[in-house]
């Protein structure tokens, strides 16, 4: 019968397994949402083992979609994942204290201190990241340090989530460098542990994980392990990657050229570098690729796709109800009438940051405005200012990448915003660039079953299992009569943004 890869998304809330051919082709997909993360709390901690039983759980599901027999066809798994979380873990190999999540910030202190001891350049000529937070696991460490200096010295295991869900299946305690970039420990060309921060943290060489390449086989999954996932004793388990680089291999993001925007809540790009790129004005984060030797850029911005939900959220009660009644998509009644309004919206536009900015520049405070409408414009005005000013907003972050030398031939458009074929239309003429729609929206889950077939000996490398496994579904090219219209709509969404903010 036919082989199948596994591949597992743990992100912060919810936990997604998905099956795959060695052709790329879905055959289930599970998902199950685990955690809630209050908004505005410092301190943010969770039982690791939530962690592990969704992953069980939705393992389980997964194997139950495709059919019985299906443990028995899977010839590997591997893990795409959020970092920054820190797990500890005994000599017996269970958790010694709750895990820290990722957007825990008490250790405000301590990034001021690791700051003021080495500096924001040095860390960014090392790591490749911009600056020293409190999100990051050196400072949180250092907290424990302090805080807590028994659970640091009962630690045999410092995992992050992926590394974590490995050890749990095959018992092995090894992890990758991307995910340990943002923990601004790790140097980024070498791959060795940066010695005065691990010092400042209070740490070991020894309680942190063996860092093996993505797609490297891990071991194999444990007779414990296999009573409780479902999965069979014996299943190949390979190393994956962070989460936005698993997204970007299931792109087909392999090459220098080729860029990947999720316009999921936030917009967040991806890429592709020969060598990895030291940003000291724009600030954007480098880091190992899931290609030896390559690399990657990642800018992001903290609002993206999650506008269009606001908006309709907060506004199309109407299409929310049509979409019941017709079983159309809500948000194509929403956009439909977009369509008909001119580009440029005639004059309305939106500056999008409902959350804040971290590209072109870092600005916490920046918030959302629409500027410029009057008696003439509807709600469907509205409507397309939002997906005008996105693709602004992704035309900003294209502009910022050129800017450090990056070459970028084709966007392809990951997340929800994928499927509207407008949204689409409208990113390749304002950014004047082709867009490109995968075949499989499930782009981190894919990512990491194209990872599991490299580490199960499907296929050579990343690069092959891109070959075999990635489709395009569609391709958007950009109106060169729109140039002008874009560009001066561009340049006043440019102007608004500054005359509000600077």
């Amino acid at each position: 019968m036919e082989k199948l890869l596994l591949g597992l998304d743990l992100g912060m809330s919810t936990a997604k397994a998905g099956l795959f051919t060695a052709t790329g082709r879905q055959v289930a997909l599970a998902s199950e949402e685990y955690l809630q993360i209050p908004e505005g709390v410092p301190v943010l901690e969770a039982d690791a083992e939530l962690f592990w039983r969704a992953v069980c759980a939705v393992i389980r599901e997964a194997l139950a979609m495709a059919g019985a027999g299906s443990a028995e066809r899977v010839a590997g798994v591997s893990i795409s994942s959020h970092a920054e979380t820190l797990i500890i873990l005994g000599e017996d190999g269970q958790t010694v204290r709750p895990a820290i999540l990722s957007p825990d910030s008490r250790a405000e202190q301590e990034a001021a201190e690791l700051t003021a001891l080495v500096g924001n350049d040095w860390i960014l000529e090392r790591t490749a990241q911009p600056e020293i937070t409190a999100m990051w696991p050196a400072c949180k460490l250092a907290w424990l340090k302090r805080h807590e200096p028994d659970s640091l010295a009962a630690a045999t295991h410092i995992l992050l989530p992926p590394d974590f869900i490995i050890y749990r299946l095959c018992g092995a305690a090894v992890g990758e460098a991307a995910a340990w970039l943002s923990s601004v420990m790790l140097d980024i060309t070498s791959q060795a542990w940066l010695a005065p921060v691990l010092d400042y943290a209070g740490v070991r060489q020894e309680q942190l994980p063996q860092l093996l390449a993505p797609g490297t086989l891990a071991g194999r999954v444990t007779a414990q392990a296999a009573a409780e996932t479902g999965l069979a004793e014996g299943t190949p388990v390979a190393v994956g990657c962070m989460d936005q680089i698993c997204a970007g291999l299931a792109a087909g993001n392999v090459r220098p050229g080729i860029v990947t925007a999720s316009t999921g809540s936030v917009l967040a790009l991806m890429a592709t570098t020969p060598a990895p790129v030291f940003d000291h004005v724009t600030k954007i984060p480098a880091y190992p690729h899931a290609v030896p030797g390559l690399y990657c850029l990642l800018p992001w911005n903290p609002t993206g796709g999650m506008v269009l939900k606001w908006y309709k959220d907060r506004f199309g009660q109407l299409e929310e109800q049509q979409a019941q009644g017709s079983g159309a998509s809500v948000y194509d009644l929403l956009t439909g009438p977009a369509a008909e309004v001119p580009p440029g919206c005639d004059g309305l536009t939106m500056v999008p940051h409902l959350q804040g900015v971290l590209f072109p520049e870092v600005n916490p405070a920046a918030r959302g405005a629409f500027i410029g409408f009057s008696l003439m414009h509807t709600k469907a005005h509205f409507t397309r200012a939002i997906l005008e000013a996105i693709a602004y907003m992704l035309r900003s972050g294209v502009e910022c990448l050129r800017g450090l030398g990056v070459n970028v031939e084709e966007v392809r458009v990951l997340g929800g915003g994928a499927r509207n074929r407008l949204w689409n239309q409208i990113m390749a003429d304002v950014c004047q660039v082709p867009i490109a729609t995968p075949a499989n929206l499930e782009a981190a889950v894919l990512g990491a079953a194209m990872l599991a077939a490299v580490g199960a000996g499907v296929v050579p490398d990343a690069l092959a299992a891109a070959e075999m496994m990635v489709g395009i579904a569609g391709r958007y090219l950009p109106d060169v009569a729109l140039a002008g219209v874009y560009g001066e709509g561009y340049t006043r969404y440019n102007r608004l943004y500054q005359k509000l903010y600077s």
